[in-house]
């Protein structure tokens, strides 16, 4: 996690409250008020651009590990009912007024399974709008500046996608547009009207709300909440049961989103440049913090020429429809294939970091959060990537006596130093699996999709030893290794894990359409039958 320099360790964030900054500058702070180990309470701030590490009732620069409160998840029917302190006119301006949502939710079990409880839930403002968009800096700053998206994104639409042009200004981190569940997440902030009307309300609020007082402009977090008809929240806080009453002090994600965006969406930046080999797809930005805990100072510039990301607690999001995003880049250059495959080296030792405005002149590395995580199933959107694959395989098993058969598709996994796992277009690089028994022999078919690189992968075929240490074990080494050998096969694990391994070559295909005729798919699967016999 990281630290930010001025607060004292394992300070407990007991209200989160106004917003402030000087009349001459551009950065916002946020008030803090905290509680240490002895039960003492301080007044602190820090930059409003780490909003995403602030969740009442958790501890900034902890030492151990704390408990989160009471885990409970509801379901909304939608916030058009919800009551709103924004608009009462009897609460008191100060340093510490919290603005709330208060209204009732339905309880879900563990399984998503409404129950049969009605509760009333209180729910800060600043927590919904932290968890909803403030995962990385850039976020936080753009909220509090009006227009900033369009600023900062063109939006295109196109009759089958929507093009969206990263605009030159924006800082936006590039190595984000690397993560195809980052990117949905900011097509959905960007494209559905409702969510970001809602985003571009805490500018507006922030205009006219916030007051002046001596040489400071002053504002009470507030925005409008989006409608997140029916989404399910998944929250830790505390829970009277006698009055069914809760009170939220975290989101920890949401599920069933509905995104409305019915078309691809196509990111395209001046900083994407592609490898001409198709092996990795480049970024000016990105350089993993390696599990360190890096120093947040507020009063550094960071630097727009070094960025770190840093590893925070992430909200999770589950959308009911798969966007499917990529990247797009025009640029391309030759591979050095003397160097290894890595992410970007860091070469900056140094521990402080800076959340601010990045700058050409900053003194400290910039720090970027990576603070959302998409857990969307979306395997679907890249089955298409095998369609001549599953055809073989439709008529291989036409043709012979196979049983308990199964197809199934896997994400390449996200490995430290390697950027394999990722698609020239920033898509997942999937695997397809197929298993089935023929002869009494457990046959596994591996196909990784290589569409990408001048150099195909051939599949493998597998006659495996133990097919249940094949689904707890073997596969998920075989699929790092497949990625820390650089779209290779991993030789070695083969011999021990099967009695008889081997390659089966793609069929030639039509240069000119793209396709494969049916005597080469017939061929095809002749010679998947031959490996086996």
């Amino acid at each position: 996690m990281a630290k930010i320099s001025h607060i004292a360790k394992d300070m407990k964030i007991k209200k989160i409250g106004a917003l402030f900054k000087k009349h001459n500058s551009t950065t916002w702070a946020i008030n803090l008020s905290l509680e240490n180990e002895d039960g003492l309470i301080s007044s602190d701030y820090t930059n409003f651009s780490n909003a995403k590490l602030l969740r009442k009732n958790s501890h900034i620069n902890p030492t151990q590990e704390y408990t989160k409160g009471y885990h409970l998840r509801f379901k909304i029917t939608s916030t058009q009912d919800w009551m709103s302190s924004t608009y009462n006119s009897d609460l008191t301006k100060g340093k510490f007024l919290e603005h709330y949502f208060l209204f009732d939710a339905v309880r879900v079990d563990q399984f998503g399974q409404l129950m049969s409880e009605t509760i009333k839930v209180r729910l800060p403002q600043f927590e919904l709008a932290r968890s909803l968009f403030f995962y990385t800096p850039y976020l936080a700053r753009s909220a509090v500046l009006e227009n900033s998206l369009s600023i900062d994104f063109d939006i295109v639409s196109n009759p089958d996608h929507y093009l969206i042009n990263i605009l030159p200004a924006c800082s936006y981190p590039t190595s984000h547009f690397n993560d195809a569940g980052i990117r949905r997440i900011l097509s959905w902030i960007l494209l559905d009207s409702d969510i970001r009307q809602s985003f571009e309300s805490i500018s507006q609020f922030c205009t006219q709300y916030g007051y002046d007082f001596d040489q400071y402009r002053i504002w009470n977090f507030c925005f409008n909440p989006p409608q997140l008809d029916g989404v399910i929240f998944d929250t830790y806080g505390y829970y009277k049961a006698e009055t069914s009453e809760f009170f939220v002090n975290e989101i920890s994600g949401f599920q069933k989103i509905s995104s409305h965006i019915s078309k691809e969406v196509e990111f395209y930046s001046d900083k994407f440049i592609e490898s001409k080999s198709g092996g990795k797809t480049e970024s000016s930005s990105g350089t993993k913090n390696n599990g360190k805990e890096p120093t947040i100072k507020d009063d550094e510039e960071g630097n727009n020429d070094d960025v770190q990301i840093i590893d925070v607690v992430p909200t999770s999001f589950e959308f009911l429809e798969a966007i499917e995003t990529r990247k797009a880049s025009k640029k391309s250059r030759h591979r050095n294939y003397g160097t290894k495959d890595q992410d970007l080296p860091s070469t900056n030792e140094s521990s402080g970091v800076s959340t601010n405005e990045p700058v050409s002149e900053g003194s400290v590395p910039s720090a970027e959060f990576n603070g959302a995580e998409d857990e969307t199933e979306d395997l679907h959107l890249y089955l298409d990537r095998f369609s001549a694959f599953q055809q073989m395989i439709d008529l291989f098993c036409k043709e012979n006596p196979v049983k308990n058969f199964s197809f199934q598709l896997h994400k390449l996994p996200n490995i430290q130093g390697h950027s394999k796992h990722v698609k020239t277009d920033g898509n997942p690089r999937c695997v397809a699996e197929v298993i089935f028994q023929l002869n009494n022999q457990n046959i596994i078919i591996l196909e990784v999709d290589t569409s990408d690189n001048k150099k195909p992968l051939s599949s493998r075929v597998l006659s495996l030893k133990d097919l249940n240490q094949w689904n707890q074990i073997d596969r998920a080494k075989v699929l790092e290794l497949i990625v820390t050998q650089c779209l290779r096969w991993p030789k070695g694990i083969f011999k021990n894990i099967c009695y008889k391994n081997s390659t089966l070559n793609h069929p030639r295909m039509n240069s000119k359409n793209q396709e494969i005729s049916e005597s080469e798919l017939k061929n095809w699967s002749i010679r998947l039958l031959n490996t086996l016999t």
